[in-house]
């Protein structure tokens, strides 16, 4: 564990009083944010604008991607709630296909909002905890070679990396994973296995990497798991995990990339 750090670029927000969390916008500020289930953030109650920026992290895509999220919680107008969320500096329009459909990506200011945490402070002994069963968990998904995906690498950030701060709001983890096999038959096969049922096909589609994520935080809320690159957001991370280095993984295929 590291002794010291640099000044940790990111801040924590805390949210202001009452029922509409607004941020500053990007150009100085960086997350991740500390705010209430209970909030709004462009309109939309906290948790479900956190899982819908989470959506387009990491490439451009179009609304109808989050349609199924939105419509689950009564949103059925998917330009509103886009307009809203560049209005508010958490998404931006990255390109127009050629269907003439825009493609969506975060802001830095949505990247924060992706990372934002709910949960109630705890120790850094429980902290140390967490990250120690994370990556039990961790070896034990990527011992089992009918897994569709394996982790590729986990790297910790955020106040995690300063051992003066204790208690701790939560643990951010960057998840970077690979797949062991893209042949959609066996991937069907599989998330048919798990008995879900799915709402849309994206859903249905992107089960074992939800799937994944929720083996790791074993249901505990101080743990923030993030796909998105974190190198946008910080240049301090530490790397707890890789596959390379697992000598009970079995070894992803040689034309796995993460």
């Amino acid at each position: 564990m590291p002794t010291s750090t640099t000044e940790h670029p990111l801040t924590s927000a805390e949210p202001k009083t009452g029922r509409q969390w607004k941020a500053p916008l990007p150009g100085g500020y960086a997350g991740p944010m500390r705010i209430a289930k209970s909030d709004s953030v462009a309109g939309l109650p906290a948790p479900l604008a956190r899982s819908l920026v989470r959506l387009y992290g990491r490439t451009a895509a179009v609304p109808e991607r989050a349609g199924g999220l939105l419509r689950e919680h009564g949103f059925n107008d998917l330009d509103s709630v886009f307009a809203a969320l560049e209005a508010g500096g958490y998404l931006e329009k990255a390109e127009v296909d050629s269907d003439g459909d825009v493609l969506w990506v975060t802001t830095i200011l949505g990247n924060a909002l992706a990372m934002a945490s709910f949960g109630k402070p705890i120790s850094r002994k429980t902290a140390d905890r967490l990250v120690a069963a994370m990556l039990d968990r961790a070896r034990e998904y990527n011992a089992d070679s009918g897994r569709p995906l394996y982790v590729e690498r986990l790297r910790l950030f955020g106040s995690y990396l300063d051992p003066s701060v204790d208690p701790l709001g939560d643990v951010d983890v960057e998840l970077s994973l690979g797949m062991r096999t893209r042949d959609p038959k066996t991937i069907d096969a599989y998330t048919s296995a798990s008995g879900r049922t799915f709402s849309t096909y994206i859903d249905r589609l992107f089960w074992p990497q939800k799937e994944l994520v929720q083996i790791l935080r074993n249901r505990s809320a101080a743990l923030s798991i993030t796909m998105e690159d974190i190198d946008h957001v910080t240049a301090d991370s530490w790397v707890v995990y890789a596959i390379t280095e697992d000598s009970g993984a079995a070894p992803p295929p040689a034309s796995a990339d993460p």
